[in-house]
């Protein structure tokens, strides 16, 4: 079978791992092969791969990257933050209700680009600890949200691990470049919501 070969110990080997090799898979494009061993029973699939099937697109996905880069982003930013106590999601939402008097739960969903389901999971732990305030709710009722006194202490607190961390991204990129990536990331965002 091309592409295989035996080890040292004489046991085949096929070339696959636990974890994909995609470049082995856009150089070897004549054969794709999976395997599944139940202890007694291989089964050998062999799929020939089109021409216009190529394992790069894989590695060049705009969703796959940016949401790999944005783990990244936010692991980097939880650890600066979570000394605070909080996360860097929750600074988000204790930083946007700072902005003004009181939001209601849609508006503040709507400017987070959060669902409200995520957006309610992560008020939760902020009023427990009495750092969010809501009013309202219930059958038709609007819940109101605002920042409390202690919210705004937590934000004086939080900021300076904030602004490490920010400012440690930024330098990393370097500020021209981050000001590019922040204005194509904006325009691509809004033109992708106009559908």
């Amino acid at each position: 079978m091309p592409g295989e070969s035996r080890t040292k110990h004489g046991k085949l080997n096929n070339g696959l791992s636990a974890k994909p090799n995609f470049s082995r898979f856009a150089r070897d494009k004549n054969c794709f092969k999976i395997a599944i061993d139940n202890f007694t029973t291989v089964v050998h699939i062999h799929i020939k791969m089109s021409k216009e099937l190529d394992m790069a697109m894989v590695e060049n996905c705009v969703c796959f990257n940016l949401r790999w880069v944005t783990r990244a982003v936010t692991q980097f930013y939880d650890a600066e933050m979570r000394r605070h106590g909080i996360r860097p999601t929750q600074g988000s939402i204790l930083a946007s209700l700072q902005t003004k008097e009181s939001w209601n739960m849609a508006e503040l969903s709507d400017w987070l680009g959060m669902e409200r389901t995520t957006l309610v999971r992560n008020l939760r732990p902020l009023q427990r600890d009495g750092f969010v305030e809501a009013v309202g709710g219930g059958r038709g009722n609007r819940v109101e949200l605002s920042i409390t006194t202690k919210g705004r202490k937590q934000i004086e607190k939080l900021t300076p691990a904030w602004k490490s961390a920010q400012s440690a991204v930024v330098k990393t990129l370097g500020e021209k470049r981050w000001s590019a990536i922040l204005s194509d990331l904006e325009t691509a965002a809004l033109a992708l919501n106009k559908n």
